[in-house]
């Protein structure tokens, strides 16, 4: 079941840092299942077409990052470079965690947004959450591989009611179930009561686990829940009648809002315009498609276009 979020809702999102007015293009990056059709597997599409449907974005892409993506589970930074931020969650191995880490803190640090959910943010197995120099900076709210506690549970205390991730967020409940051996299944939430020195809580579960926590990085927040929803496993995931899907939206939208404001001709994305862009333009110079750093037009092909920009604005800064 969808809701349709209420223009109210939206405002957060027209300030991609793409461009003024726009709404932001955003992904699923994601170890959700061990299957090679990611855009028909529900744990996947269940999370993009609610998303979609709140009205907030432009496009909600999937990239499956297990060992099971023929392409390769772990994208390039020019692959997440084609997003203004990405939501990633763990149900199964990452085709590599410290390689999934690395590219992720080159995103943030080039710009990108980025939002955890649990598995990735939970789970004990080292396969399930973001190693190398994820680990290293300041991108960490919820201390990584805490556990999770499962169970009833929903919106607790909101102690910033203001904060833009909250805006339109007044119903959160998860399922859970008994299974057959008398265990309590469902409602999974990091045990780790606590956040990293630096970090913010926003909001958390009744239970007074963490719902929501901003990292010591403005453009890294967390989700303490799973973002697959009911309508793909009634008696485990958030209720699809609630806010999640508003929830994760807005947290898009916050670390897609956070990011750098754009620097024309900036291929490398270090913020100033040089002689690393003009390189760039010129090794890339006759290629097309999504995503190579030298177009910096964004026409989706290199040529003269995008020389002439990187000229015309040659040491230029946006820092």
């Amino acid at each position: 079941m969808f809701r349709i979020a209420t223009a109210t809702a939206c405002t957060l999102c027209v300030l991609t840092p793409a461009i003024a007015g726009a709404l932001p293009d955003v992904a699923i990056v994601a170890a959700a299942s061990n299957t090679t059709m990611a855009d028909t597997n529900t744990r996947y599409t269940d999370v993009r077409d609610k998303l979609l449907a709140t009205g907030k974005f432009n496009s909600v892409s999937i990239y499956n990052a297990t060992r099971f993506n023929p392409a390769g589970g772990t994208p390039s930074l020019a692959t997440l470079q084609q997003w203004d931020a990405v939501i990633v969650w763990s149900n199964d191995s990452f085709e590599d965690a410290v390689a999934m880490g690395d590219v992720l803190a080159d995103y943030v640090d080039a710009g990108g947004g980025v939002v955890v959910a649990v598995f990735a943010n939970t789970s004990t197995n080292t396969a399930r959450f973001l190693q190398g120099r994820w680990q290293q900076g300041d991108y960490i709210a919820i201390p990584q591989g805490g556990n999770f506690v499962q169970g009833a549970g929903q919106l607790g205390q909101v102690l910033d009611p203001d904060h833009p991730i909250m805006e339109g967020v007044t119903t959160f409940v998860t399922r859970w179930g008994v299974n057959a051996q008398g265990m309590i299944f469902g409602g999974y939430r990091p045990t780790n009561l606590n956040v990293t020195p630096g970090s913010t809580i926003i909001a958390r579960w009744n239970t007074g686990h963490t719902l929501v926590a901003l990292s010591p990085n403005p453009r890294v927040v967390e989700l303490g829940f799973h973002p697959v929803s009911s309508d793909v496993v009634p008696t485990a995931y958030w209720d699809a009648d609630t806010d999640g899907d508003i929830l994760m939206a807005n947290a898009l939208c916050f670390v897609a809002s956070s990011g750098p404001a754009p620097c024309p001709g900036d291929a490398t994305g270090d913020g100033v315009v040089n002689f690393a862009d003009l390189n760039a333009v010129l090794s890339d110079f006759g290629a097309s498609g999504p995503g190579v750093p030298g177009d910096v037009t964004g026409d989706g092909v290199v040529n003269f276009a995008d020389l002439n920009l990187v000229l015309s604005v040659f040491g230029s800064s946006c820092r």
